[in-house]
């Protein structure tokens, strides 16, 4: 079966940084599943996969402008050290889950998915985070092998 639109597909993946590094790949998490066509995927990857089969393989390096954007210095925030919880640990370096707020003109009622933020500095006022995805401003290469090609979830159990 061929990879359309609404088609669930699995597929072994591994990312790779313009050096070559492997950042994430499904030997350590298991295959991934994504229902094609719907935005799960940046639209440069589905391109690549459309039409495609089971055992097939597609390597396809992306700019920034195609996976996660830019880095934006704007995106570097200070806030105050009395927003996180008294006895939390905040080390520059780490990686912290936070609870974001809604942007100015987003819908308040919309609860915000909690995300992983890299902490820049630490005062004793101020926590300086970089809320950027961990691969803004880079190139990167997904090497994938479609394993499966479903037309839909319910194909998996029966």
């Amino acid at each position: 079966m061929k990879i359309q639109t609404g088609h669930l597909v699995q597929l072994e993946y591994a990312l790779k940084n313009d050096q070559g590094e492997t950042l994430e790949s499904s030997a350590e998490g298991g295959p991934m599943e994504y229902v094609h066509g719907v935005g799960e995927l940046p639209p440069a990857i589905e391109k690549a996969l459309d039409g495609k089969e089971a055992g097939h393989e597609v390597r396809i390096t992306l700019d920034p402008d195609e996976s996660y954007g830019d880095f934006d210095p704007e995106q570097i925030v200070n806030v105050a050290r009395d927003e996180f919880p008294p006895d939390a640990e905040i080390v520059q370096g780490d990686w912290i889950e936070v609870q974001l707020e809604p942007e100015e003109g987003e819908d308040d009622m919309e609860e915000m998915e909690p995300r992983e933020v890299k902490v820049v500095d630490v005062t004793p006022d101020t926590v300086t985070l970089d809320l950027n995805h961990p691969l803004a401003g880079q190139v990167i290469t997904f090497e994938l092998r479609v394993l499966a090609v479903h037309e839909s979830a319910d194909d998996l159990h029966s």
